[in-house]
């Protein structure tokens, strides 16, 4: 089964032109794809749904959208009914072959440093039907900023991830109001989770260490607390290579920043992992994840 992460920077690629039908042709063989940086009405992207876009290209998929900015376009709203207007929306977004049967957006905290560009940031999650069972699926975007915010983030994402078994299923309970009913009901929250997504972090930087665990001299990577381990290295990938953007794209060198981390109960079914270093329609390049579910 083939998942793709993927920060397609509002669809502007290499040549700075804006086109969200690459973006599509780019990722469109995914079995499960995670994107970020999906915008809606933006004037920058031509003022499309960018999210409904990708939907209608995908037509075979299931699509989960999790907007993480959402304010109102004021250029629409003049002289425009309140039903008229529109919403400037940005966030991340997760398409599947296989149902998706619940989501939901979670936002982290909020960092607003004096002068530089922040913004809201979170994941959206979804519980997708697998043909072995469900299994819930992350896409996120870290903050682009500071260690110590990313390391905020993706310590509130694992603790997202770790409560939901007891937070249960979106509905939940079994003496739920007859009116609240409809079949089929939901499954249980699944014990293993995969996060995918732009982590703004490399292998080296402290957030790594902690989702992925310490390096012991003689034993390696030692997965721990988190309980999570990274795909690209289980499937027999030195953590150090494997570059997301790059400095230099003729020779393609750069940071590894986008990952796709698994559930240490599912290590054993990752098949393959892969860079596609030619891809153009961003600054990012997509990450395809071979795993046996």
């Amino acid at each position: 089964m083939l998942f793709i992460t993927y920060n397609i920077q509002y669809s502007r690629g290499r040549d700075l032109a804006y086109d969200i039908n690459r973006v599509v042709e780019t990722i469109k063989d995914g079995d499960v794809i995670a994107l970020q940086e999906v915008e809606n009405y933006w004037d920058r992207s031509g003022n499309i749904s960018q999210s409904d876009r990708i939907s209608e290209l995908l037509p075979n998929h299931y699509a989960a959208w999790g907007p993480t900015v959402d304010v109102l376009k004021v250029s629409d709203a003049e002289g425009q009914l309140p039903s008229q207007s529109r919403r400037r929306q940005f966030g991340n977004m997760i398409l599947s072959r296989y149902p998706i049967l619940s989501s939901r957006n979670h936002l982290y905290a909020k960092f607003n440093p004096y002068g530089p560009h922040a913004i809201q940031r979170g994941a959206i999650e979804a519980v997708i039907a697998f043909p072995s069972g469900p299994v819930r699926v992350y896409s996120t975007h870290l903050d682009h900023l500071a260690s110590r915010y990313r390391l905020d983030h993706i310590q509130h994402l694992v603790e997202i991830s770790n409560r939901s078994l007891s937070d249960g299923a979106v509905i939940s309970g079994h003496e739920m109001d007859a009116q609240w009913r409809e079949e089929p009901t939901l499954p249980d929250m699944p014990r293993e989770a995969i996060l995918l997504g732009d982590f703004n972090f490399t292998p080296a930087s402290q957030e790594y260490e902690w989702l992925a665990g310490p390096v012991h001299q003689r034993r390696g990577r030692l997965s721990d607390a988190s309980g999570f381990v990274d795909a690209y290295v289980a499937a027999g990938n030195a953590d150090d290579t494997g570059a997301t953007i790059y400095s230099d794209f003729e020779a393609k060198t750069g940071k590894r920043i986008d990952y796709c981390f698994v559930s240490t109960w599912l290590k054993g079914k990752v098949r393959s992992a892969e860079v596609d270093q030619n891809a153009i329609a961003s600054d990012h390049q997509p990450v395809r994840f071979e795993i046996d579910l």
